[in-house]
């Protein structure tokens, strides 16, 4: 799971069972918790509406313009601008597998510790790109549809539960079901868990799948 979720959903739940602990590792079951989607953001005046994810792998390469990805005209040889959050959010890894193919960031990206400060960042950069948690949005920012060869598909939480949209996964959480750890995936799988999959910037488990996971846990 994500870092910051998963510090997240550990807190919520401590506050209302405290001195828990949660018997994890392997060997136990392995649960859909909630809908991690990546969208990549640009400045609002950026002329692109959907690129392919060769052509947004190619826009983090080392001196990339903005013409790699098919822009026109002027903005065709503005430089790309790549910004990014702190490693410790795990967008990154997610990133680097999906769309770089295990190969490294660039060697000198901007990095922003908040996402409010990253965006604010974009928004006064007309050649930069970001990727972050699907939930967040800023002004003077908008989302581009991606391709994986087929159609355009934005980072809705419908394209993501369909698996449209090509940067999207299911968040898994592993554990023993039994004990706190039982109560922990209940808490997970509740309203209150998946509000904050929401707080951190992810899509809700479809309902579908959540009662599918607890049917698996045994708790209905």
């Amino acid at each position: 799971a994500p870092g910051n979720l998963l510090i997240l959903w550990g807190e919520s739940f401590r506050a209302r069972q405290p001195g828990a602990v949660m018997a994890g590792g392997n060997g136990g079951l392995r649960i859909r918790a909630a809908i991690e989607a990546l969208a990549i953001l640009v400045h609002k005046d950026n002329p692109l509406a959907c690129i392919t994810l060769d052509q947004l792998k190619a826009l983090y390469a080392p001196g990339a313009v903005w013409g790699v990805a098919g822009a026109e005209g002027t903005f065709a040889a503005v430089p790309v601008m790549p910004l990014v959050r702190h490693e410790g959010f795990g967008e990154a890894a997610f990133f680097r597998d999906a769309v770089l193919q295990g190969a490294s960031l660039p060697d000198t990206p901007a990095q922003f510790r908040r996402a409010s400060h990253l965006l604010k960042a974009l928004a006064a950069s007309p050649g930069g790109i970001v990727f972050l948690p699907a939930g967040y949005r800023g002004d003077g920012a908008k989302a581009l549809q991606l391709s994986n060869g087929g159609a355009c598909a934005a980072p809705t939480q419908t394209s993501a539960s369909r698996a449209e949209y090509p940067l999207s996964r299911f968040v898994w959480l592993e554990g023993k079901a039994e004990g706190a750890t039982l109560a922990f995936f209940d808490y997970v799988l509740s309203a209150e868990g998946q509000r904050d999959a929401v707080i951190a910037g992810h899509f809700i488990l479809p309902y579908v799948f959540g009662e599918e996971e607890r049917r698996k846990l045994g708790l209905d």
